[in-house]
């Protein structure tokens, strides 16, 4: 136990014992000093009593509790009307007492049997029942104050385990935020900046080409391309560490935002690079929430570069499919390989995290993602996102579709 702890506990365990002697001491100069009825000093031994139970209360504070009102038979046999002054406040903290450490049910049966005895007795020795009822108001007024501390401690432990708690909470919170932005900048990484560089390589890539007949220029080519694939590489690596290590401080969201309105433009750069990409759109455009939005077109941006890394440049076919409460985007390619890779040991690279990226941003934002091989060849990614129309204020007439 610390040193600081244990002179606290000694100090409280020192408490009652001197509670006790003072209002033992009480109640002898109680009666010394006593002129009207000269009793004698042996009236004061309940007096004595009451503060030898306050010292003793908080091992058996019912016992006492009980024993300290039935001090009052002791006065009525000495034959004085009834306890003292200092006896009658030492036997009304002994009920309070009683009232604060016990529990509730338990610490009012304590105080009616004190306040019981106590009236039983009165009734008994004396006429008047004057000094019962005086005394029922001690003991309600005790009962009353133990209560109201005991109730304050039970809240007060109470705060102090909500306050534990909400202390963890904020730290599993705090944790949690880090990890979410983590995943967001490594998302962020991966779909914008991994994705501009593998068209800067495929357009690299359509430029040598279009140079047979000037191999300097081809080989200048050649090593941009080999270093665009490595910084592909290291990047998924550094994306591999923001996910699964600490760090990163937040970013700002890339401006503007993609956008399934400016897709086509977007499949333009890779066309120019040799890709042979088909875009078809079927349904009315609607305006989609910024979440779904940017999620399809990054589905699409991945699917895209797993076509330039896996299927060397296959025929690909872009559909987007507006419905009423869904939008749909799927990416096909037909297999063929048509841009043979230059530098075979790019794809020796250990595998990146494309999939799972898509596989976030669709659950995020509440849709659902397949992704598999077609029988007749090659590969699909399909992605399904629901459209949550805003709700119009009430009118006469029911609002249009968007």
């Amino acid at each position: 136990m610390p040193r600081w702890l244990a002179s606290t506990s000694r100090r409280r365990s020192l408490v009652w014992p001197a509670v006790g002697l003072v209002f033992g001491g009480m109640s002898l100069v109680e009666t010394a000093i006593d002129t009207v009825y000269d009793y004698g000093m042996v009236t004061a031994l309940p007096g004595v009593a009451v503060g030898l139970l306050l010292a003793l209360c908080p091992r058996e504070p019912a016992a006492a509790a009980v024993l300290g009102s039935l001090t009052v038979l002791a006065n009525y046999a000495l034959g004085t009307p009834g306890p003292g002054g200092a006896q009658l406040i030492g036997m009304g903290i002994l009920v309070g007492h009683a009232a604060a450490v016990l529990a509730a049910r338990r610490g009012a049966v304590v105080a009616l049997i004190s306040t019981l005895v106590v009236l039983v007795s009165g009734f008994a020795y004396i006429p008047s029942p004057w000094e019962g009822f005086f005394y029922l108001l001690v003991t309600a007024a005790a009962w009353g104050v133990g209560t109201l501390v005991r109730q304050m401690q039970d809240r007060s432990r109470e705060l102090q385990v909500l306050a534990t708690k909400l202390a963890a909470q904020q730290e599993a919170v705090a944790a949690s935020a880090v990890v979410a932005e983590r995943s967001r900048i490594a998302r962020e990484v991966h779909d914008s900046v991994a994705h501009s560089v593998s068209v800067m390589v495929l357009q690299m890539g359509g430029l040598r080409r279009l140079l047979p007949d000037k191999p300097d220029a081809q080989e200048v080519l050649l090593g941009l391309e080999r270093l665009g694939r490595e910084a592909v590489d290291e990047m998924r690596r550094v994306v591999g560490i923001l996910r699964e290590g600490a760090g990163g401080e937040a970013v700002a969201d890339p401006a503007p935002q993609p956008s399934l309105s400016r897709l086509d433009a977007a499949l333009d750069e890779l066309r120019v690079g040799g890709l042979q990409i088909e875009l078809h759109v079927t349904g009315e455009p609607v305006e989609l929430p910024p979440l779904v939005d940017v999620s399809a077109v990054r589905v699409v941006q991945e699917a895209l570069s797993n076509v330039l890394r896996h299927a060397g440049g296959a025929a690909t076919t872009v559909e987007l499919a507006y419905a009423p409460d869904r939008v749909t985007v799927t990416v096909t390619d037909d297999g063929r390989r048509r841009l043979p890779p230059v530098d075979r040991s790019a794809e020796t690279a250990p595998g990146g995290h494309g999939q799972l990226h898509m596989r976030e941003r669709v659950s995020v934002a509440g849709g659902a993602l397949e992704v598999g091989p077609v029988r007749s060849g090659g590969y699909r990614v399909r992605a399904s996102f629901p459209v949550h129309a805003p709700v119009p204020p009430a009118r006469t007439e029911p609002a249009g579709m968007a």
